[in-house]
């Protein structure tokens, strides 16, 4: 009896370090980032100025989308109808519209906490109104959603994407593919999700639908963006990119962590200058392979129903951050179902799961990059270590056979492939 009250108690505790957080958080983005850049643009960089700048540089008489002169890890160099939202909003001072999409990327946020945990009812893994409390938040006090916050970036409205075509493929096909190429044609990272039609029938439909639907949406830019922004972002920025990654610890990639080994910690502790690297034959080699069996470990576990479908979709929007080479901190927002699910799980899961769950969780809680005092001096490999936290949390928490874990509600008819 004691066992089941020890993953009920860890939820409340990290719900009550979440308020505190979020506490802090909301004060450090509102007094250090939107007051000061709402005074002046320039009082400090933020990847939204990559976004801002380049909407600003397209809106003028042939202006570029691309320039060539951007560094591998920085500028604009995002799929091209990325930039039609915020091509509207800088139409406002950049402070402004920083603030406006801060405000809509929480708002994004919330609704697609909702929709995903309604999924996850629906697939047997229940939580009730006091539960959901705590798990938003959770959520919302994670370092990778902080990070997207302070950043700037895009990365709730591809999480929300992500979840709604999980959610709504098996039944909507034709929304759930409009959200897929939507969310593609922000950040192209949701094309792995295509992987999901290898097990689960249902959403092949919807898969079929998203070519056609991001087809269509490629057509309707042309309108505003010409063919040749496409085929500059095809041919020449992500050739330049796809074998570059960032050593910097701020970037938690599997690709990163491994490149880390190579070099001392001045040059991955520091931003130097220097982060931005070619990612070795063997690195990449590796980085494929342990993607391919991932999804085969997942294609394999699909027949144990229902709770199996909805936890192998939580994992591969969580591989995503795991696989892409630059996978900053605040792309670990792709993680984030992949933890709600896991604490749903935490509550009547045996002691030792509950708790490794919970500092999986406090591991993600504190901003990727953030360095530790008490570890400074430490060996080069320990280092890498427990600063690539965000990474080695997620493989424990994608590792728990949470399937198998506590209570269940009703669950549909599911059909795999």
């Amino acid at each position: 009896m004691m066992s089941r009250r020890v993953g009920p108690a860890l939820l409340w505790i990290l719900a009550a370090v979440s308020v505190a957080l979020l506490i802090y958080e909301l004060t450090t983005l509102i007094g250090s980032v939107l007051r000061p850049l709402i005074a002046n643009p320039l009082a400090l960089q933020t990847d939204f100025h990559y976004y801002y700048d380049a909407a600003v540089r397209f809106s003028e008489p042939r202006g570029r989308l691309y320039l060539p002169g951007d560094d591998v890890i920085a500028g604009f160099a995002y799929p091209p109808p990325a930039i039609l939202p915020f091509m509207w909003l800088s139409g406002w001072p950049l402070g402004t519209a920083l603030l406006a999409f801060t405000i809509a990327s929480y708002l994004v946020l919330f609704v697609a906490l909702q929709q995903w945990i309604g999924c996850l009812k629906r697939h047997g893994f229940g939580a009730d109104r006091r539960t959901t409390i705590a798990l938003m938040l959770i959520a919302f006090a994670l370092g990778p959603t902080y990070m997207n916050a302070i950043f700037g970036q895009v990365n709730a409205f591809v999480l929300a994407c992500a979840v709604a075509f999980v959610s709504l493929a098996p039944t909507a096909t034709l929304e759930a593919a409009l959200v897929l190429a939507i969310g593609t044609w922000l950040k192209v990272y949701p094309i792995m999700l295509a992987a999901i039609g290898l097990w689960d029938r249902r959403t092949w439909r919807a898969l079929r639908r998203s070519i056609v639907a991001a087809i269509a949406i490629a057509i309707v830019a042309m309108a505003i963006v010409p063919p040749q922004a496409f085929r500059s972002f095809f041919v020449d920025v992500l050739p330049s990119r796809i074998d570059k990654t960032a050593i910097h610890i701020s970037n938690q990639s599997l690709v990163a962590f491994i490149e880390r080994f190579r070099y001392p910690s001045m040059q991955f502790l520091n931003w130097t200058g220097e982060q931005a690297v070619t990612v070795s034959a063997a690195v990449r080699v590796l980085n494929l392979i342990a993607a391919g069996a991932a999804i085969l470990a997942l294609w394999r576990r699909a027949r144990d129903g229902a709770r199996a479908l909805v936890l192998n979709a939580a994992i591969l929007m969580a591989l995503i951050a795991v696989i892409a080479p630059l996978g900053w901190g605040h792309t670990y927002m792709m993680v984030l179902p992949l933890v709600i699910l896991q604490l749903i799980a935490m509550r009547d899961a045996r002691p030792i799961v509950a708790i490794a769950i919970f500092f999986c969780v406090v591991a993600l809680m504190v901003p990727a990059g953030r360095r530790f005092a008490f570890v400074e001096g430490s060996p080069d490999w320990l280092l890498n270590l427990i600063y690539s936290r965000y990474l080695l949390a997620t493989l424990v928490l994608a590792a728990i056979p949470s399937t198998s874990i506590g209570r269940t509600t009703e669950s549909p008819i599911v059909a795999s492939a």
